[in-house]
Formats: structure tokens, sequence, C-alpha cells
């Protein structure tokens, strides 16, 4: 998978390269195109580690719900970070750091129902 990768990437600089000098308002597409595309390689193997979390969660006992808020937490943190470098190779370094801002306020946020879900099991456990 990293070679995949590592092809695409190389595909797509020297792409990017090329449209900077000859058209340069489509580099930001193109760079964009490539990450999509490495983000849709890589989901292969992601399906393979959600699947071994959700045994993992299955054989803990924790609630689905936990395991629902921290997939969605990561995927906001990837989703955030690809967005902010897009936005950055786009020369808009102010609102990539406003996204990343952004990003991890909402990333508190739904940490909250985690941090709750913690509090009844260890609450549990000291009243067993």
């Amino acid at each position: 998978m990293i070679f995949r990768l590592v092809g695409i990437a190389i595909i797509g600089v020297i792409v990017v390269s090329l449209l900077r000098t000859a058209k340069p308002e489509f580099a930001v597409f193109a760079t964009i195109a490539t990450g999509v595309v490495m983000v849709i390689t890589m989901l292969s193997g992601l399906e393979k580690v959600v699947l071994a979390f959700d045994k993992i969660v299955d054989k803990s006992g924790i609630e689905d719900g936990v395991f629902s808020a921290v997939l969605k937490i990561i995927g906001i943190g990837y989703l955030t970070e690809y967005s902010a470098s897009v936005a950055t190779d786009a020369g808009c370094a102010s609102i990539a750091q406003k996204l990343q801002f952004g990003g991890k306020i909402v990333i508190f946020l739904m940490s909250m129902s985690i941090v709750s879900a913690l509090v009844d099991i260890v609450t549990a456990l000291v009243n067993v």
C-alpha cells in the first residue's frame, strides 16, 4: 500500500508542478484530486482497522456510542488536517489556522460524551 501511496504522491507532485507553470489556477484542483485518490487508496486499510477496533469494543463491553464517537473524532481530525493543508497549499494560511482551531473545538465538544462514559465506568467500578 505504501508504494501505491508514494507513486500517487510523486505523480501528483509532478502534475501540480507542471500546472503551476502552465495553468496555476488548476494546481489547487490537482492537489485536491491527488489527496482524494490517496484517501480512497487508504480506505481499504482503514476498514480492517475499524473492524479490529469494533471487535475490541465488543469484548470490552463499552457502549457502541463511545466507539462511534471515537471514530468520528479521528475522522474529524484527519479531515481537518487535510483541509487545512489544502488551504495552506492554496496560499490561505490564515484560513487553514482557523480551520484547525475549529476542528479542535469540534473534537473537544465531541469528546464530552466519551468523558461522560468514562466517568460512568469509573463510578460503577468504585461502587462495586
